[in-house]
């Protein structure tokens, strides 16, 4: 099978089984047994939410779920490079495969960012990748154009029973632009290309031990009082 069918045709435990041979890293551990937790919360995104670089313990959907003595069952659906199309496809399949979801968390990527398929081949779109199949993109559009690109994905997103919209600052700059199409419920993620080095790995410019330690005591907060 091609990866557009993998990603597209597969069921979740199908998806789940060809994930590494796609994305190049493996799933983050988790418990399809929903039905032994209070809450069931869906986490989907990007690297930041799949938390390359660090320990699967280290991720805020670990820690959520250890600040919570094991009450909630955090399922960490993130993908390194992924995108707004691809959460959107990942979630109809958990929607469809478990009953008991309470909660979607879901970690804005980049809104530059596209699902691409190249002959069948699974490719990301980045803007920062100096890949050729971003730079005519990047090139071309600019932030507005792909936020109301990306509307329709939020919408279908946040159709759920009880979402939480974790936004970059574009978030709450364009907050009015986000309240005429009923997206609310957006918290803070602040994780920008300025925050400081404290925050970061040594190797790269992803989240560090430490950032991800502060921001998931802030977010089970808001999952728990919400």
């Amino acid at each position: 099978m091609s990866d557009y069918e993998n990603i597209v045709l597969t069921n979740l435990e199908e998806y789940l089984e060809i994930y590494e041979s796609i994305f190049k890293f493996p799933p983050r551990p988790i418990n399809l047994d929903t039905e032994n937790y209070k809450k069931n919360i869906a986490f989907f995104g990007c690297s930041l939410t799949y938390g390359e670089g660090v320990k699967n313990e280290d991720t805020y959907p670990s820690q959520i779920q250890k600040l919570s003595n094991d009450e909630f069952n955090c399922l960490n659906f993130g993908v390194p490079g992924g995108s707004l199309d691809l959460v959107q496809i990942i979630l109809h399949k958990v929607v469809e495969h478990l009953e008991f979801i309470d909660y979607i968390v879901v970690q804005w990527p980049n809104f530059y960012r596209r699902m691409y398929f190249e002959e069948g081949t699974y490719m990301g779109w980045h803007p920062m990748s100096g890949g050729y199949l971003t730079d005519s993109f990047s090139g071309v559009s600019d932030l507005q154009y792909c936020i109301v690109r990306n509307i329709p994905n939020l919408q279908v997103i946040n159709s759920f029973k009880k979402v939480y919209n974790l936004s970059p600052k574009i978030g709450h700059d364009q907050k009015q632009l986000f309240d005429l199409y009923n997206i609310h419920n957006i918290l803070k993620f602040p994780f920008y290309h300025h925050t400081g080095s404290e925050y970061r790995l040594e190797h790269d410019d992803h989240p560090n031990e430490k950032w991800y330690e502060e921001y998931s005591k802030y977010l089970y907060k808001e999952i728990k009082n919400g």
